[in-house]
């Protein structure tokens, strides 16, 4: 790993967006198997207490399980790497995930997908977006653009190509900081948890292709999170309230473990969905 790190703007960490308006490309969709894995790759930032930052080149590695009452299928990885890279000739972060369902999984529903981000330095405002789909008989690629981004306002460009046909291209906006799904947790990312208070709420916004969905993030209270050998973690427990018929139940419809350290890890994320959970857990 490079020794050089990507220094946080530590005023911003309370603020739900940046108040300069931004310009970027077109954008694309984001369905309930990206919406909850992205929660899973928060987990790569080395967050030190009075002065936190990215370590570059990082990579983290998780295992993805479907849960439908006692029954329990290992569905498939994420990979997850952060480094450090230019946008438009300007210093940027880039994210990039890709999601793999496994061998079995892949006769129920066949997953490769890959994503892309950039955001801002120092304060990790989201700039661009990228997704390659290939889920089941459903190809497409999609972008997002930023055009403007602020904590009170948010416009953005969605375009969508698929069976190399222009499907969607329109712009959305929002009355408050909106994130492209990958960018969201470079924001949680940088919470201050030793400040933060049990059930203080955090308010953002996300797009589900042509659709927006408000995220509700609280701050519950420091765990004790149990793994398997009665291995334990002291971690950070949160849970995201989401405005989307993906899941079971628009309140607690996420739950989050981060580790109680100077790291930062997600340890373990867990969605409720219509039909059974989806839960990712760090190699």
């Amino acid at each position: 790993m490079k020794q050089d790190k990507i220094q946080i703007n530590r005023e911003w960490l309370h603020r739900p967006g940046h108040p300069e308006g931004r310009e970027g490309k077109p954008f694309r969709r984001l369905d309930k198997w990206v919406l909850f894995a992205c929660l899973m790759w928060m987990c790569n930032a080395l967050v030190q207490a009075n002065n936190p930052s990215f370590p570059e080149n990082e990579t983290w590695n998780y295992n993805i399980r479907y849960k439908y009452g006692l029954v329990v299928m290992k569905a498939g990885t994420a990979n997850y790497k952060l480094q450090a890279a230019n946008y438009k000739g300007k210093p940027a972060l880039k994210s990039s995930l890709n999601l793999k369902s496994n061998p079995f999984f892949d006769k129920i529903f066949l997953i490769r997908d890959t994503l892309m981000s950039y955001s801002t330095l120092p304060d990790f405002a989201p700039l661009y977006h990228h997704r390659t789909v290939h889920e089941g008989n459903t190809h497409f690629k999609e972008e997002i653009g930023i055009q403007k981004f602020g904590e009170n306002y948010t416009e953005l460009r969605v375009k969508r190509i698929q069976d190399e046909k222009l499907r969607i291209d329109t712009l959305l906006t929002m009355p408050n900081a909106g994130y492209d799904v990958v960018n969201i947790f470079l924001y949680l990312r940088q919470l201050p948890y030793a400040d933060l208070k049990p059930g203080e709420n955090l308010h953002i916004s996300t797009f589900l292709g042509k659709k927006k969905a408000n995220l509700i993030i609280r701050y519950v209270k420091p765990v004790v999170l149990e793994k398997g050998n009665k291995q334990q973690r002291n971690a950070f427990y949160l849970t995201i309230d989401v405005s989307n018929e993906v899941f079971s139940e628009a309140k607690n419809a996420m739950e989050v473990w981060i580790s109680d350290d100077e790291y930062h890890i997600p340890l373990k994320i867990k969605a409720k969905l219509k039909i059974g959970a989806m839960e990712a857990e760090l190699m």
